[in-house]
């Protein structure tokens, strides 16, 4: 692998606490209880599949139980939302309730990004600058990271600015680099102030 794209090839530890991150912000939405939220689950509310998902597979007031989570996260994710696609992928992307897949987590990001989820598409940006189920391609990754950045994400405002740092994909330029690094940091990307 490229020396160059150590920076924007997430480590399963940041990964994992950008996912639980998302969980978090996902559970803050779970104000019911499980039945609650299998109750409307099962009667088509997609978001309360998501949020059952959620809790399932951080054990958060349930036992924690991964393959439950991921069939509300494809339920879910077959209903419309973006998010469940997202943490569908993950979960696919490392093994986690299902037998690790990256072709199908590069699928489920895709799906994900195309209905707007912006973590989707920065996870889906670092598949395929780090060439992980797909061709490596720098152009796709760089395009797929200002889409997110553009979006709110600030995770792919910094890995937007670590290519611009390091000229993969892009002309180098560290003054975009630096106004990239800046912005993530602004927004709270703890890694684009370091």
């Amino acid at each position: 692998m490229n020396g160059s794209l150590r920076g924007i090839k997430l480590t399963l530890d940041i990964r994992v606490r950008t996912l639980l991150k998302v969980f978090l912000l996902g559970l803050s939405a779970c104000q019911g209880n499980e039945a609650l939220d299998q109750s409307t689950c099962d009667s088509g509310d997609m978001i309360s599949c998501y949020d059952l998902g959620v809790m399932y597979q951080g054990g958060q007031g349930v036992p924690q139980d991964l393959e439950r989570a991921v069939i509300l996260f494809q339920r879910s994710c077959d209903g419309g939302v973006g998010a469940s696609c997202n943490n569908l992928g993950f979960m696919y992307e490392l093994g986690a309730g299902v037998p690790q897949d990256f072709e199908r987590a590069v699928s489920l990001y895709q799906q994900a990004c195309d209905r707007g989820d912006m973590l989707s598409c920065n996870n889906l940006g670092a598949m395929y600058g780090n060439g992980v189920g797909v061709t490596q391609d720098f152009e796709r990754a760089v395009s797929l990271h200002q889409k997110a950045c553009d979006g709110g994400n600030m995770r792919g405002c910094y890995n937007l600015g670590f290519m611009y740092q390091n000229g993969t994909g892009v002309p180098q330029d560290i003054n975009q680099a630096l106004r990239l690094y800046r912005q993530a940091c602004e927004g709270g990307d703890e890694e684009a102030c370091n």
